[in-house]
């Protein structure tokens, strides 16, 4: 229904453009009809699709700016013929529509498989105040070059002398805006990658300290439990008996070290299973952290921390009897596979969903770079990775 009214709308704008450029209107005029063309061509994409309203304004530019330029490269065509000699109709015969509303889809669809599909990224628009507000005066000056072109061939002038000193202004401006937009997404892939970065070194540096404050634990934890048999041989009283019973259950729980063959895995995962101790999440876990031995301790570390730590913050989200997690690290036919399942997040938009995506992405650069591949696969309410790589490093 919103396309068929923006369609009814969008051949009453086309009758007005052509009673305004036909010399009906004064400059102003013009100005405020292509005011509203903006405004309607935002309103339109805003409701047709997914994007904000920034995206949709940019979008808006675009769509300007494609269609004056597919029927100034209609007009070149039919200008071009009769400098040729060649006999054609009046433009306003039913057959001269035809052809220009079929070259008009032709470049659409030129410009959706070249430009357009590479201008978004993952489909989405990530316009920003000054990314619009360039493009809003490139838009700017390539109308006024069309209204500066239409007003010298209206006023008599040859062609020869306008065409094409303004049509290559307004190349240029379509192609700024191009550039424009991949400059912008090349600072925006230049900032993410710096906090890739910042987050990969920072986690790689983390594992020493990680595994210093398990040793702590682990040790302090043993002195605990020598100090609770000491006082065991003193035969206390029931209440006291039963104070000392929690002391070691607690200790227990803290010592609770897992024993994979992999050193830097062990330190991972019993982290990690304090943490999740604290919040009440249930880690099931079954590895084999021998296959593991041709990663780098840094990277290892941070494979699996970034990992655990965006199930462990989605499993928090959950009611207490669906915080759950499963863990599975083994070998299957010469390559290490490991695969986590977890409750899926819910708000990816939220800051826990940027996070996560700053998290998954430096889990996929540990993998390429030991020549694994890694998945992400929703299922329902879970949410799975599965990753493989070769037992050595490529």
């Amino acid at each position: 229904m919103r396309t068929a009214l923006n369609f009814i709308a969008a051949v009453l704008f086309a009758q007005v453009i052509i009673w305004a450029n036909s010399g009906h209107a004064k400059p102003a005029m013009l100005l405020v009809i292509y005011g509203g063309y903006f405004i309607w061509a935002a309103v339109s994409t805003h409701l047709c699709t997914l994007l904000d309203w920034s995206a949709s304004a940019y979008c808006s530019i675009w769509i300007v700016l494609t269609t004056e330029s597919a029927y100034e490269l209609w007009r070149v065509l039919i200008w071009t013929a009769q400098t040729l000699g060649m006999r054609h109709l009046p433009l306003h015969s039913t057959p001269m529509l035809l052809g220009q509303l079929g070259f008009t889809i032709a470049c659409c669809v030129t410009v959706r498989y070249t430009m357009a599909r590479t201008m978004p990224e993952d489909g989405i628009y990530h316009i920003g105040p000054r990314q619009l507000g360039s493009a809003g005066l490139l838009g700017a000056i390539f109308v006024f070059q069309f209204f500066a072109l239409q007003t010298s061939l209206r006023v008599g002038l040859q062609p020869s002398a306008v065409v094409a000193p303004s049509m290559l202004t307004q190349f240029y401006c379509v192609t700024l805006l191009y550039l424009q937009t991949e400059l912008f997404k090349k600072a925006a892939m230049q900032k993410e990658m710096d906090a890739l970065n910042l987050l990969y070194d920072r986690q790689r540096k983390q594992y020493q300290i990680a595994r210093q404050n398990v040793q702590i634990i682990n040790r302090k934890c043993h002195e605990l439990k020598v100090q609770i048999a000491d006082l065991r041989r003193l035969q206390p009283d029931e209440a006291t008996t039963q104070s000392l019973d929690e002391a070691e259950q607690a200790a227990r729980m803290y010592d609770a070290n897992a024993a994979t063959g992999n050193e830097v895995l062990d330190v991972v995962l019993t982290e990690k299973s304090l943490l999740c101790e604290a919040q009440r999440i249930r880690l099931n876990c079954v590895a084999d952290g021998t296959c593991l031995a041709a990663i780098e301790p840094g990277d290892l570390y941070a494979l699996f921390s970034n990992l655990l730590d965006q199930a462990i913050d989605a499993a928090a989200q959950q009611q207490n009897d669906r915080r759950m997690i499963d863990l599975l690290v083994c070998r299957r036919q010469g390559f290490a596979v490991i695969n986590v399942i977890g409750p899926a997040l819910s708000g990816s938009q939220s800051d826990h969903g940027r996070r996560h995506s700053y998290e998954l992405k430096v889990a996929r650069r540990v993998v390429q770079k030991y020549s694994g591949t890694m998945s992400t696969e929703p299922r329902g309410e879970l949410f799975a990775v599965k990753i493989v790589m070769p037992l050595t490093r490529g």
